[in-house]
């Protein structure tokens, strides 16, 4: 038993380390797939809160330069119209994303199953998600919902071990329902869950701290989280912080226009970093998934030899 569970961490760190040469492999390909989903919604959120900022504190100004904006429908409808564009773009990134975080899945499902892919057809990939779009949808609003239930709420870390392969589920296995998604992920991860915890673990340790903390730094260096904390900072002048920090007196806390700056800037730099490491944490649980699931491919094999043994006997014997 416990040769099984050392090979298991063998296994999970070699899942991990081949992941890693996997991402670099494809690295500027994905680079490219993930550019307009990424930077797509970033941009248009900028100009989105910053055309409703202006719009806000201009209102009058527009009001003066025709009657016809006197009307409160008249001027919200021009509010929309010149929003509407980048809500456009904000969707269709936001919806490119999503449909991503699966796509990848059956990318480097079949890269594994391959030697020497040079090019990859995301379109492909993408295609087969499209087809399978309702019960993706509907297995996010579970997963959602079982995440951020104020009773479950304490515990969603536990409830993610077990269905952190669920979308491998839904992308790789035909005809499968959100029910049934999560279901089978229990299954996979149930018995396994000390190696899907290390893997969780190196996963965010790299993507969601390691990394980005590098960029952060290296972008100090050359001055970029200086530039955008200068542009942040004379968005953030604009607004009143009075009324923030009345809220946060009695806590002792002040914030000042420059701490949120550095804030906000250096979340960007580590938004961006985690969005186009989505591929790396896609190609570590797809190989988990294989992993876990020719185990329990092994098991029914080995559990129908000993049943048809046991059935040859007793036939045998009489």
């Amino acid at each position: 038993m416990t040769r099984k569970k050392s090979n298991k961490i063998i296994n999970v760190f070699s899942i991990f380390f081949s992941s890693i040469k996997t991402y670099f492999l494809y690295l500027d390909q994905c680079v490219k797939y993930l550019s307009f989903p990424i930077f797509g919604q970033l941009i248009s959120l900028i100009i989105l809160f910053t055309i409703a900022y202006y719009f806000n504190i201009n209102i009058d100004n527009i009001v003066n330069i025709s009657p016809f904006f006197e009307n409160p429908k008249h001027l919200y409808f021009l509010f929309f119209l010149v929003l509407l564009p980048f809500l456009i773009v904000f969707i269709k990134a936001l919806y490119d994303y999503i449909i991503a975080f699966c796509a990848l899945n059956i990318l480097f499902y079949t890269v594994s199953n391959k030697k020497k892919v040079k090019d990859i057809d995301f379109n492909a990939n993408k295609k087969v998600i499209e087809r399978k779009l309702l019960n993706y949808i509907i297995l996010m609003f579970l997963i959602t919902i079982l995440l951020i239930l104020p009773p479950l709420i304490f515990v969603s870390p536990i409830i993610w071990i077990f269905l952190c392969l669920s979308f491998q589920v839904i992308s790789l296995e035909d005809n499968i329902s959100a029910k049934r998604a999560i279901s089978r992920s229990i299954e996979l991860v149930k018995g396994n869950v000390f190696s899907t915890i290390i893997l969780l673990l190196l996963c965010a340790a790299v993507t969601y701290w390691f990394l980005p903390s590098m960029f952060i730094w290296a972008c100090e260096k050359v001055s970029l989280i200086t530039f955008l904390i200068g542009r942040i900072e004379t968005l953030v002048d604009l607004l009143n912080l009075d009324l923030l920090n009345d809220m946060l007196a009695f806590v002792n806390i002040s914030l000042d226009s420059l701490t949120i700056a550095k804030y906000m800037a250096e979340n960007v730099v580590s938004v961006i970093v985690v969005a186009f490491t989505l591929p790396f944490r896609c190609c570590c649980f797809t190989q988990l998934y294989k992993l876990y699931d020719s185990e329990k491919i092994k098991d029914f094999s080995k559990e129908s030899d000993e049943i048809i043994a046991r059935a040859t006997g007793k036939k045998r014997k009489s």
